[in-house]
């Protein structure tokens, strides 16, 4: 494939985003929050946005003092948790000006694009090898 960055089109006032299915068979998608771009994997399974330790930190929040006092369940047992919110969360000139998220107090390669996010699209389409999230 020549072209995994995902493209945005508007048509009659209405957002689409086309992301392209990676190799490793995920979507993946970029955001900025607040001026920090952070890579995240798309995952309709997860109900929050979790962000790891390390993406939480780069974007300004103080991790070493947030309250971890959440439990979640994943694939790999119960990691702790701490709620944050997002504050203007970017994708091209999508603008969410909050976003409740998790920040994953376990080890944790990429960040979650879960539900608090992608439920804010009217529809989600898989198929073609790609997603399309329309708003």
């Amino acid at each position: 494939r020549d072209n995994v960055a995902p493209s945005q089109s508007y048509i009659d006032g209405m957002a689409m985003v086309e992301v392209p299915r990676a190799p490793d068979g995920h979507y993946y998608l970029d955001l900025d929050i607040d001026g920090t771009t952070v890579h995240f994997v798309i995952d309709t399974g997860a109900s929050d946005v979790v962000l790891t330790k390390e993406d939480a930190a780069r974007i300004g929040i103080d991790v070493e003092n947030l309250f971890y006092g959440n439990i979640a369940n994943t694939a790999n047992g119960e990691v702790r948790t701490a709620q944050v919110r997002l504050q203007n969360v970017r994708l091209g000139e999508i603008v969410d000006l909050t976003v409740g998220a998790s920040v994953n107090d376990g080890e944790m390669g990429t960040s979650l694009l879960g539900m608090t996010y992608l439920q804010r699209y009217s529809k989600i389409e898989l198929g073609g090898g790609k997603m399309v999230l329309r708003r």
